[in-house]
């Protein structure tokens, strides 16, 4: 994950992501107009039990309108494609990069990343069927680098907030932006969304979320919940 409005996001020290991932209702106001903004369009070549190959093709400084879905037309990657055509046609400047990664376990997850040339993903994304298209919008809140995922095509409607560290995020103040964590549900990451989109079951884990109400994670070490008490 890239800090907010520097670099790539590339880290060839850093292998693994210590992150925390929570479903966002609407993009907070302040974000929209604060943040910075790039479009972030990946295929996922391989995707199974966790483990991924994620190529992933990123427009810094930019922002796609996600127009209407059309099952007929967009089935298949077919709107994800469209957004990199018209990217590309605009010509928005644009980099590359390959990675792979692990399942999550308790917030943490293997990941490896290193730059591409720019012409073979496109080539690779005009071919894939497993994609994913996103609007990234990525500022500072208290001390830590939030980004927001706000998705289109097949997974439009669906906003991800997103905290990173170089540790577990143990003591993280959760905003109110936050409607309920999802850094532990399979179903949320970007591989699985790719081949299972959040407009097939989307509606229908809202009404489970109404129903239940909110959930989040306590990282904490047994000793500091018993420290500082288990409902802190």
């Amino acid at each position: 994950m890239m800090e907010p409005g520097h670099g790539s996001g590339i880290d060839a020290d850093a292998d693994f992501e210590f992150e925390r991932k929570f479903l966002v209702r609407e993009l907070p106001d302040d974000v929209a107009e604060h943040a910075s903004t790039q479009v972030i369009i990946q295929a996922y070549t391989f995707a199974q039990d966790g483990y991924a190959v994620r190529v992933r093709v990123r427009f810094p400084d930019a922002f796609v309108p996600f127009d209407e879905f059309d099952d007929a037309a967009d089935f298949r990657g077919g709107y994800e494609r469209r957004a990199l055509a018209r990217m590309l046609g605009a010509g928005c400047p644009a980099s590359a990069s390959v990675a792979v990664k692990s399942p999550v376990v308790s917030a943490e997850r293997y990941e490896k990343e290193m730059e591409i040339d720019t012409d073979v993903a496109v080539q690779i994304l005009r071919r894939s069927v497993d994609l994913v298209l996103k609007n990234r919008f990525s500022l500072w809140i208290d001390e830590d680098g939030w980004e927001f995922d706000a998705f289109g095509g097949q997974n439009a409607g669906l906003i991800i907030a997103e905290v990173e560290r170089r540790a577990p995020v143990v003591d993280l103040k959760i905003p109110d932006f936050c409607a309920t964590e999802v850094s532990d549900d399979l179903r949320f990451t970007n591989d699985h969304l790719s081949k299972d989109p959040w407009m097939q079951w989307g509606a229908a884990y809202m009404e489970e979320l109404d129903a239940r109400g909110p959930h989040f994670l306590d990282l904490r070490a047994p000793q500091q919940r018993e420290r500082e008490g288990e409902g802190a």
